[in-house]
């Protein structure tokens, strides 16, 4: 699969589910893992040990980097987010979410990232099945790393395919 095969299934996506929402698809090159983007995580997220898409119950940076190395092709989206942050977070979430299912037959192991801490639901109960999925912080990514600046008004997503 390429970017532009990746970007007309998303098209089809947000046409199906009316989503609102403009992006970018780039490659991804995975970085050095940045231990300081997890301990933002710990330290300043509201976030932390309340979702499951937020640590303690991501696996820590060594395993992260393991399992994203086992990638070998992999897609940034990036999602500018204008005035409306929370209602674009949770469309770019949902969207992922449904990527994943329709590329599921195709790429069996296709694993999404969210730009944020999951707002899939009001609550999160942790001990709960649910369709959350780690951040790149969590994760060890550093958003700088993939060509974003903080400020930059853009949400970032993973689609990682085999």
């Amino acid at each position: 699969m390429n970017a532009d095969e990746l970007s007309k299934i998303i098209d089809e996506i947000i046409e199906e589910e009316k989503f609102s929402i403009d992006y970018s698809i780039d490659e991804f090159r995975f970085p050095k893992p940045d231990l300081r983007a997890r301990w933002k995580c710990m330290f300043g997220c509201e976030y932390y040990g309340k979702r499951k898409s937020c640590p303690p119950f991501v696996p820590g940076i060594d395993e992260a980097e393991r399992f994203l190395k086992a990638y070998k092709l992999g897609f940034i989206i990036k999602v500018p987010f204008g005035q409306n942050y929370m209602a674009t977070k949770i469309a770019v979430q949902r969207l992922l979410i449904r990527l994943e299912a329709k590329l599921l037959n195709s790429y069996p192991m296709i694993f999404t990232v969210f730009p944020g801490g999951c707002d899939l639901c009001d609550s999160c109960d942790p001990d709960s099945t649910c369709q959350a999925r780690p951040t790149l912080s969590s994760l060890g990514i550093n958003i700088s790393d993939l060509g974003v600046k903080i400020g930059d008004k853009k949400l970032v997503g993973l689609i990682l395919l085999e």
